[in-house]
């Protein structure tokens, strides 16, 4: 990850106007569930997503991430491929098995960018894969792409 970055210009829609949350109590908030074993990469990108509006819960390991999406739903997951305990891939694709992840989209990241890995993520529809080290902004931008109409962006 770049240390160059910049936040947003637009703020999060949690950010802008706290008053509103009495008038919008059931507002949508952008949920991701973030699959990182780098402990400290995960924290960074939690703060990060957090400060931009959005709902992170971290996972360090697969079956940690498995557990999370049998109890819950996500609008977003950011998979590591390289986990501790077993493959992004393979996480994923149980919790499609089971199906699980209906409404949510994936992207799969990785600072090993092989053709292969690309082609993997390639086979679970509506995902992306990202190379590390990612622009942060850039990575803002693309989940912004990827949920234009969320009520998560106010501008």
């Amino acid at each position: 990850m770049n240390s160059n970055n910049t936040m947003p210009t637009c703020l999060p829609a949690s950010s802008i106007d706290k008053a509103s949350e009495s008038r919008a109590p059931n507002q949508q908030v952008l949920r991701v569930l973030l699959l990182e074993d780098n402990v400290e990469l995960a924290e960074l990108l939690r703060l990060i997503f957090e400060t931009s509006g959005l709902q992170a819960t971290v996972a360090h390991l697969g079956r940690v991430a498995s557990r999370l999406l049998e109890q819950e739903e996500f609008d977003l997951a950011m998979v590591d491929i390289d986990l501790p305990d077993t493959t992004g891939f393979q996480v994923i694709a149980d919790a499609l098995a089971q199906g699980w992840l209906q409404n949510t989209k994936i992207i799969f990241f990785s600072g090993n960018a092989s053709d292969h890995r690309v082609a993997m993520a390639g086979r679970f529809p509506g995902s992306l894969f990202v190379s590390k080290p990612f622009e942060m902004q850039n990575l803002l931008g693309l989940i912004r792409r990827l949920f234009p109409n969320h009520p998560t962006w106010k501008c």
